[in-house]
């Protein structure tokens, strides 16, 4: 009994030319040629992103800068991988939105430093000018040669609110040089703080960050050991737009 069998012609094939079997053909098999995304990408672009708060602040600004820096790095490491991995356009995005923030960061910065200091003020630094240079005694307590000229001046500085006891409607605070007596419990010295009274009926809110204040600096130097030895007459009282 002779077999039946189903001849092919050679010239004939089961598969398509798009579904041939040969390994590294098949369209079954495009998931070989796949390309790993490089750790740079996410990286450029999650800094880039972070890079927006440069419109907020000095660290903002730092960090736009910084990111810069690794964005041009993961750039330059993706290229160089020659198609070996991929994430150079993310690494593009985060460039450029880190760019975008260190310039128009830092000429805004510039700005609102160039604007906030009142006309006919005199910018003084609490720390460096004020705080650093501490009362003599010979043996009565004396202002220091190099702050003795500020008084009786209109001045523009910085500080931080101590201990306010209400949240709206302050008509005086103690102002610190820096937050450290009031975050941390230390005792403020009398050279490190100063009185704050505002003028013309004018209130003010309390401030967690730091503040500005303009006004004329009196000086009592008979005030008691634990009391504040300046005072400022305050025409101005905001929030610092910025932290220098």
């Amino acid at each position: 009994m002779s077999e039946n069998v189903l001849e092919i012609p050679a010239s004939q094939s089961l598969f398509t030319s798009s579904e041939k079997t040969s390994w590294g053909e098949s369209s079954e098999f495009d998931d070989f040629n796949y390309v790993p995304l490089s750790p740079w990408a996410p990286l450029a672009f999650v800094l880039g992103a972070l890079s927006l708060t440069g419109f907020l602040g000095i660290f903002g600004l730092y960090l736009a800068f910084v990111s810069v820096i690794i964005c041009l790095v993961a750039v330059s490491q993706i290229r160089k991988a020659e198609g070996i991995v991929k994430g150079v356009l993310a690494a593009y995005l985060g460039l450029i939105l880190a760019s975008f923030s260190a310039v128009v960061g830092s000429v805004s910065m510039y700005r609102a430093y160039q604007t906030e200091c009142p006309e006919g003020f005199l910018r003084v630094n609490f720390s460096k000018d004020i705080s650093d240079w501490q009362f003599l005694y010979t043996p009565r307590r004396e202002l220091h040669p190099a702050v003795a000229p500020l008084e009786g001046k209109k001045i523009f500085l910085k500080g931080f609110m101590w201990q306010t006891e209400k949240a709206d409607g302050l008509t005086e605070f103690l102002l610190l040089k820096d937050n450290g007596e009031c975050c941390f419990g230390g005792k403020a010295q009398p050279y490190d703080m100063m009185r704050v009274k505002l003028l013309d009926g004018k209130t003010t809110r309390a401030f967690i960050g730091m503040v500005a204040v303009a006004g004329t600096l009196k000086v009592n130097l008979e005030a008691g050991e634990d009391a504040p030895v300046y005072t400022v007459d305050a025409t101005m009282v905001e929030e610092a737009r910025t932290r220098f």
